[in-house]
């Protein structure tokens, strides 16, 4: 029985490492936006308002996150169903 359970709590959390993997694109842009804010310690009606430079550099650290993602989602996922196996 216990065997049984440890399947299936690594299934779980197998499927739950799957969804955070494909979710992290999505949730990346406003993360690196906050962690910009906080980290350069002005507030963000500030951030919105002021030089442009600032955001060209927000949207290239999010593009450079998508070419990693893409470039490790294939690896990730087949280590992923790997695993579930």
């Amino acid at each position: 029985m216990p065997l049984k359970n440890s399947a299936l709590h690594n299934s779980v959390i197998l499927s739950l490492l799957g969804r955070c993997w494909r979710w992290s694109v999505f949730l990346m842009f406003p993360l690196l936006l906050i962690l910009y804010v906080e980290v350069m310690g002005v507030s963000f009606n500030d951030f919105d308002a002021g030089v442009n430079q600032h955001k060209w550099l927000i949207v290239l650290f999010y593009l450079l996150y998508v070419l990693v993602w893409l470039r490790f989602n294939r690896h990730v996922t087949a280590f992923i169903e790997q695993r579930r196996r």
